[in-house]
């Protein structure tokens, strides 16, 4: 096993506890008594559960915001929510050169990117180094675009894109998870007499 240095550990803790406490307050959230705010939705879930594959694909289809975390360069998370596109083996952002979401990433690879439904109390949890493409960025560029924005609105707003200094960044997670609720058992029927 090799040791982190002073400097790697320094980066790296923020994030790790950042996420860990994040996971950690999900199942506090779901399963609290004292918290009355939606008695509804508690009652109607039993607990937690990993995704199956299926389920995961199809939450990470629907249109939803991802929060990306990378690593400024004093080794603090630095979070943006974006958009993307995942193809069922990696997540698609685009972003410009000017952001400093890609300045962190062409120092330092990292990152990390959640993707969550608070009310529904679905998440996807992903981690990994990315890879910054500047090259044939378009194809891939246009499916995140047409996935929140369809054609019709997509094709103006892809226009507008094109005249920017954008880059694809692509996430092929390393570390995975994703979980949603688990159904209560449904009482079994009583037949009528």
């Amino acid at each position: 096993m090799m040791a982190l240095s002073p400097q790697t550990f320094r980066r790296i803790v923020p994030v790790f506890f950042l996420l860990m406490f994040a996971v950690s307050q999900l199942p506090t959230l779901v399963h609290s008594a004292e918290d009355t705010a939606k008695p509804a939705q508690r009652k109607r879930l039993g607990g937690i559960q990993p995704f199956t594959t299926e389920q995961r694909e199809a939450f990470l289809a629907e249109r939803r915001n991802a929060t990306i975390a990378t690593l400024n360069t004093k080794g603090d998370p630095q979070l943006t929510p974006v958009i993307f596109y995942w193809d069922g083996s990696a997540f698609y952002f685009s972003v410009t050169k000017e952001t400093v979401k890609y300045r962190n990433l062409k120092r330092d690879p990292r990152i990390s990117v959640v993707v969550d439904d608070v009310l529904g109390h679905h998440c996807v949890l992903a981690s990994g180094k990315a890879e910054i493409r500047e090259n044939d960025i378009w194809e891939m560029t246009s499916k995140i675009v047409y996935k929140y924005y369809g054609k019709e609105e997509g094709d103006p707003y892809l226009a507008q894109l094109k005249k920017q200094n954008r880059v694809l960044l692509v996430l092929k997670p390393k570390k995975m998870q994703a979980w949603g609720p688990k159904p209560l058992p449904q009482p079994a029927a009583t037949p009528h007499q």
